[in-house]
């Protein structure tokens, strides 16, 4: 799926603030985490991650090898293997639950970030929002184009390595049941 400058500008929007439900599609995907930590904590981090992901989608060429990490938090880089850093425990803990999960080995900082590439016709999602129930369970909204099976791999790293035990989805809902729900901050 090709994300065009404009819709990244969009999506970049998203992740700091709510969307209008105006002009929404009328299905969203949603996950659900369950955060080991405190859900405030939890949505902050992933917030930060996709915003700095989201900036270099804007503003880098994707030509280099390598992109710019300075705008991505420590504890994302010490995860992802860019830092010889300590990994900090809940992404410890994170990356081991997505390990078991997922099944599939830890994402390298450049190689998530490269999935962020507007020319990248992987990436299958684009954010849109983060709500919070009242049991501490977030859930995490993207668009899929209404597809119910999309790569997002990537997306379930962050989700985990931000201090997530547990983390369900996507599943396919009407936006509606967004539309009802509270931001999270």
């Amino acid at each position: 799926m090709l994300h065009e400058i404009d819709d990244l500008r969009q999506e970049r929007q998203r992740v700091e603030a709510r969307p209008s439900t105006e002009g929404a599609p009328p299905v969203l995907t949603v996950f659900t985490a369950v955060p080991a930590v405190d859900p405030q904590d939890y949505i902050r981090r992933v917030r930060t991650v996709l915003s700095a992901a989201l900036d270099l989608a804007i503003t880098e060429s994707f030509e280099d090898d390598d992109l710019p990490t300075d705008g991505i938090p420590d504890w994302f880089a010490a995860v992802s293997g860019a830092t010889g850093n300590e990994i900090a425990e809940f992404s410890r803990r994170g990356m081991d639950r997505y390990h078991a999960t997922v099944n599939k080995k830890s994402w390298d900082l450049q190689w998530w970030l490269f999935e962020f590439d507007p020319d990248n016709e992987f990436r299958g999602w684009s954010w849109w929002d983060v709500t919070q129930s009242g049991d501490g369970r977030v859930r995490i909204w993207a668009d899929s184009w209404g597809e119910s099976f999309f790569a997002c791999d990537e997306l379930r790293w962050l989700l985990y390595t931000a201090g997530a035990d547990e983390v369900s989805g996507p599943f396919l809902a009407d936006t509606s049941e967004w539309a009802q729900e509270i931001t999270g901050k």
